[in-house]
């Protein structure tokens, strides 16, 4: 089964942030600038809850004991409420396979528009390449461009969204 959009609002055209920063170094379009009163200042800054970013232990949350998870679980429940953001430590992934996901998405991104285009987000859909969560054209949208493939559960993964270039991708 195929993934359903999620919102059927029309977005119309959405610039690539990669092609608008390589042909038009010094514009950035009003969509991409966000109103003075959405900016942090500096005396939002100085009131974040500390200045350490949050780090979370997989392995309490995956092996740990009873009180372990939940001291760990609740320190996940603060971390995404009051920063949005956590570093994982003790998840077990083999760092080979991190740099070699790194590596391979800077290659995508790296190709020309055109190609990176063979594989668009769908309006109200989150996989593929362009922009997500977008709801309104006069929503301000953040800079940057996505590139995302659904993994789990298996009936969302949508075959056509995989490049075939770079060819390791695949």
């Amino acid at each position: 089964m195929a993934p359903v959009p999620i919102s059927n609002i029309n977005i119309g055209h959405i610039d690539d942030v990669q092609e608008l920063r390589r042909t038009k170094p010094k514009i950035v379009p009003q969509r991409f600038v966000r109103d003075m009163k959405e900016r942090p200042t500096l005396q939002t800054s100085l009131s974040l809850p500390s200045t350490n970013m949050p780090v979370i232990d997989f392995s309490k949350l995956s092996k740990g004991t009873k009180e372990e998870f939940l001291n760990e679980l609740y320190k996940l429940s603060t971390a995404c409420e009051e920063w949005g953001f956590f570093q994982v430590i003790n998840h077990e992934i083999d760092l080979n396979l991190i740099e070699n996901i790194e590596d391979m998405s800077k290659e995508f991104f790296m190709l020309p528009l055109e190609e990176k285009q063979k594989y668009p987000m769908a309006p109200g859909t989150v996989q593929g390449y362009g922009q997500a969560f977008v709801f309104s054209e006069d929503q301000k949208l953040d800079w940057c461009n996505m590139f995302a493939l659904g993994i789990e559960p298996h009936y969302i993964r949508n075959p056509n969204l995989w490049p075939k270039n770079p060819a390791r991708l695949r």
